[in-house]
């Protein structure tokens, strides 16, 4: 797992009324190098109102390290819902191919579950990466004010009122 890619960095990228977006260079670049295909997973966020993209190899790294959590949980003694938390992992989740310059289409539900409209913003997260309205993240307290103090900065850029 040591020489995976990880996302780091944002991009402010524009979505257009189809849904189509273009996922940043250097999100790309990870995507395909960690699991050698021009494919993204797109999740629902397990906490805050963004969504969670990432590689299909990560995907399966989750269903390992989930396999490992109910193990550990159930040889503690403690009650582990595998039906539950491979529901939060797996149901809400969507594969999207991407083309060479790394557009794809948003599917239409999970446009409307992070609210998406004009703008996507990316943040780099690691292993994962978060899109996001901007608008909400300026408004979740859930987020750092240095994040939304770049996200309030990346829509200046572009002439947007935050």
């Amino acid at each position: 797992m040591s020489d995976r890619g990880l996302f780091r960095g944002y991009a402010l990228n524009a979505i257009d009324a189809k849904g189509r977006v273009a996922i940043p260079a250097p999100f790309r670049k990870i995507i395909e190098s960690n699991s050698k295909e021009a494919v993204i997973v797109i999740a629902k966020h397990d906490a805050d109102p963004c969504l969670s993209g990432y590689d299909r190899e990560w995907a399966n790294l989750l269903r390992t390290d989930l396999r490992a959590t109910e193990a550990r949980e159930r040889d503690a003694g403690r009650d582990f819902n595998t039906h539950t938390s491979n529901r939060r992992a797996f149901t809400l989740t969507e594969d999207v191919g991407f083309d060479a310059s790394g557009r794809f289409i948003m599917p239409r539900f999970f446009l409307g579950k992070a609210e998406l409209a004009d703008w996507v913003l990316f943040l780099g997260t690691g292993d994962q990466f978060e899109m996001w309205n901007p608008h909400l993240l300026i408004g979740a307290p859930s987020v750092d004010e240095d994040t939304k103090d770049l996200a309030r900065y990346l829509l200046a850029e572009r002439g947007v009122a935050s």
